[in-house]
């Protein structure tokens, strides 16, 4: 559960965005859809190159394949979310010292711009780093110069009591964060951040 104070602080969009398990099958509006690329696509880059390539997936005959690459896990509650987003990047340029971190980050980006924006449209989201790489490339005709950096379901809040117990919990557990201590530091590495 995220801390009252700190709720009162934060963006509205932050403190909502949870990654949930339970899903309805009810179609996103293209305007929502629109707005959610918008919102990726004004991320920052570094040097402005923009290295995201981003496929939203749907239905039509990409979505099962895409489903059957995903980790058995994901698999027993992310097909019932009405959108997977595929987040890749190109591969690291061997001439460029750190350009996949760069990539790497600046893909981050444009996925939490997309996340938040989802939220802000009254969506729900649920990031995802389980899946086999070569049955994603497979079922989105992804090219070797290509690397998947993550998954995102995206959807409308679904019938909670159809999820199975495991899931159940996994949907219901409280977000926790670690104290601000743990991983900010004040002013030298280690050093424990105090406001």
């Amino acid at each position: 559960m995220v801390e009252s104070a700190t709720k009162a602080t934060l963006i509205t969009e932050i403190v909502d965005r949870k990654s949930v398990v339970a899903f309805d099958g009810r179609p996103i509006e293209d305007s929502k859809l629109q707005a959610m690329v918008e919102a990726a696509r004004w991320a920052p880059s570094a040097s402005n190159r923009q290295p995201w390539r981003i496929t939203l997936v749907r239905d039509g005959e990409s979505r099962d394949p895409l489903n059957e690459a995903l980790a058995p896990g994901n698999q027993a509650w992310a097909p019932s979310a009405p959108l997977l987003v595929v987040f890749a990047t190109d591969v690291p340029d061997p001439e460029r010292p750190g350009s996949g971190a760069k990539m790497m980050l600046d893909t981050g980006f444009a996925g939490q711009n997309l996340m938040l924006e989802a939220v802000h449209q009254g969506l729900r989201v649920h990031a995802m780093a389980g899946w086999d790489e070569g049955k994603v490339k497979a079922a989105l005709d992804i090219s070797e110069g290509i690397v998947v950096a993550f998954l995102l379901a995206v959807g409308y809040g679904g019938d909670v009591s159809e999820l199975s117990e495991e899931l159940l919990a996994k949907e219901n557990r409280d977000r926790v964060r670690n104290d601000v201590g743990e991983n900010f530091f004040d002013g030298k590495f280690g050093a424990p951040w105090k406001a």
